[in-house]
């Protein structure tokens, strides 16, 4: 499938807020984040149902699939930023149209849960979206220095965003290998695995981050992935953040590092890590779906590509 991206953001343009999986933790925070984007410049549009509560979910599937497709329709807005993550986007995969949207390609931004809709948008519809800040959490707390810099360049530059420092894990027989860099949250990943909403073109490079999952978790969520056949078909791992992913106190475990080392050892493409995404502060947006170089001798992920036109 060809490839789609959405055009570049420019001052003054409309972005659209949806809450695709759970609520915001409060409105206040909402309006904090909407307060960081209109000062600015940007003008807001809200998702019909944004305000909604169901339980841990924002509305209902068809509420949360139906504002996506309302802001994804809308013709002033060029960007769609997600209130926050949570849990649910799985949930609305199969309500959305990804004809429509692959026709009218616009700028997606989340990450943690979202990554369940991100994956889906690239492998239906082949649309490059963003890892990145959301409205209700980070923009709330208000972003700064260059993390706020690095994710409005990469909205709104066609340019390349440039080699990003990381350490190897191994000793891969494949070196330095190119692919599209797809993935996100590890649990998003992993249930993905087996669905119609996982990518199905090879030669990708996985990215990978989670949150306050003990190792035998994420032992059992990257043999799941492995299971599936994903790995055969991968040439390269980037590892982010694993914040809070330590073994509980007083019972027997292995380490993260081991069930890492364990799981990959029996592959040839190189595993990077400790680049700085996912559940951290300081954490870079990526576009995902586009081609990036991995320098296992010179420790970097390169982006060869932007991923707004």
């Amino acid at each position: 499938m060809k490839i789609v991206k959405p055009k570049a953001l420019r001052k003054g343009d409309v972005i659209g807020i949806a809450a695709p999986a759970s609520p915001p933790e409060s409105e206040e925070r909402l309006e904090k984040g909407i307060r960081y984007l209109e000062r600015l410049g940007y003008r807001i549009v809200l998702g019909s149902h944004l305000h909604r509560r169901r339980g841990y979910l924002a509305g209902t599937d068809r509420e949360r699939a139906s504002d996506l497709y309302e802001l994804f329709s809308h013709p002033d807005v060029k960007a769609i930023f997600t209130a926050r993550g949570g849990y649910g986007c799985m949930r609305i995969l199969p309500y959305l149209d990804y004809s429509f949207i692959r026709r009218h390609p616009k700028i997606l931004v989340g990450y943690s849960d979202i990554t369940a809709l991100q994956m889906a948008l690239f492998a239906k519809a082949g649309l490059v979206t963003f890892s990145g800040p959301m409205v209700a959490v980070e923009m709330a707390d208000g972003l700064s220095g260059k993390r706020e810099e690095q994710f409005w360049r990469t909205l709104t530059s066609t340019k390349p965003p440039g080699k990003v420092h990381v350490e190897r894990w191994n000793n891969p027989t494949k070196k330095n290998p190119a692919g599209r860099i797809i993935g996100g949250n590890l649990s998003l990943v992993a249930a993905l695995a087996t669905t119609p909403y996982f990518p199905k073109a090879n030669n990708h490079i996985l990215l990978l981050e989670e949150i306050g999952e003990r190792p035998y978790r994420i032992d059992r969520m990257l043999q799941q992935i492995s299971l599936s056949g994903i790995f055969k078909k991968t040439n390269g791992i980037v590892l982010g953040s694993f914040k809070d992913c330590g073994p509980e106190a007083g019972k027997p475990s292995l380490t993260l590092n081991e069930v890492i080392e364990q799981t990959f050892q029996p592959f040839t493409f190189p595993v990077v890590g400790r680049l700085p995404y996912g559940h951290t502060k300081k954490s870079l947006t990526i576009p995902l779906g586009v081609r990036v170089h991995l320098d296992v001798s010179g420790g970097s992920v390169e982006f060869l590509e932007g991923g707004v036109v």
